[in-house]
């Protein structure tokens, strides 16, 4: 079986995806098993990051300026890759699957190529994300009502892509949220019976950061949102949390 992971950068994802490695289903080529998250170890299918950026027309690793309108379509030669980086994980592996959180913009294209397969979402309050691009120094403080704004666009719009693609039903889902992942066995049981193995816990409850109030950027940013698409931060965990309840054992 093929697994995609799907969810926002700093969500989870990398969490997901080396529970599965480590449980015997291949994620990608070369982990360090001693290299740590914040050390660069983001469990990431090499030839998968690297078509999503080319598709994305991305010019490096930054998240803030990269927006949804760039995945909808690719190159024949993308589109070959693609097919062939598909062919030789199927012919390698038994079951495979990747993570990279710009796949929440590409997953329309790669479902497009992928045999059957099944999705893993993962979301997360973007308060406690947002801590990770603010700017925290005086010089750039009032910048922040424009990261928070960027940030906020970035993380409705993996999001809402999310969402639409568990609305057209086209592959079996589960939808996992970072919090109850972290704080619950409950959640961790969940994926263990979608994926139909034990897992090997990879859950390290003191790396769980960034438990951070909503604070006046976000919610500045949050308005501008809502006025903009109709519908705030609060609108999509909602509708995220009610496709948790709804996806999965």
């Amino acid at each position: 079986m093929i697994y995609v992971v799907l969810g926002m950068h700093k969500s989870g994802t990398t969490l997901v995806s080396q529970i599965l490695h480590r449980s015997g289903i291949s994620m990608g080529e070369h982990f360090d098993a001693g290299v740590s998250y914040d050390h660069g170890n983001k469990y990431e299918r090499e030839a998968v990051l690297g078509l999503n950026m080319a598709i994305l027309d991305a010019g490096g690793y930054g998240v803030l300026g990269m927006g949804a309108e760039r995945g909808t379509e690719m190159t024949f030669e993308q589109r070959e890759l693609m097919r062939a980086v598909i062919r030789d994980c199927g012919a390698r592996h038994d079951d495979w699957g990747f993570k990279d959180p710009r796949t929440a913009l590409t997953y329309g294209l790669w479902r497009e190529e992928l045999p059957e397969h099944k999705v893993v979402a993962i979301f997360r309050e973007p308060s406690q994300v947002w801590p990770r691009f603010k700017w925290r120094g005086r010089r750039k403080y009032l910048a922040n009502f424009l990261y928070a704004q960027d940030y906020l666009n970035r993380w409705y719009e993996h999001n809402a892509n999310i969402l639409a693609f568990l609305e057209s039903g086209a592959s079996e889902a589960l939808v996992l949220g970072y919090h109850e992942l972290m704080t619950s066995d409950a959640e961790f049981d969940r994926l263990r019976r979608f994926v139909g193995r034990d897992l090997d816990d990879q859950r390290r409850p003191g790396l769980y950061r960034s438990k951070h109030p909503t604070d006046v950027f976000i919610r500045y940013a949050d308005r501008r949102l809502r006025g903009r698409e109709g519908r705030g931060s609060g609108d999509v965990m909602a509708e995220l949390a009610a496709w948790r309840i709804r996806t999965g054992a």
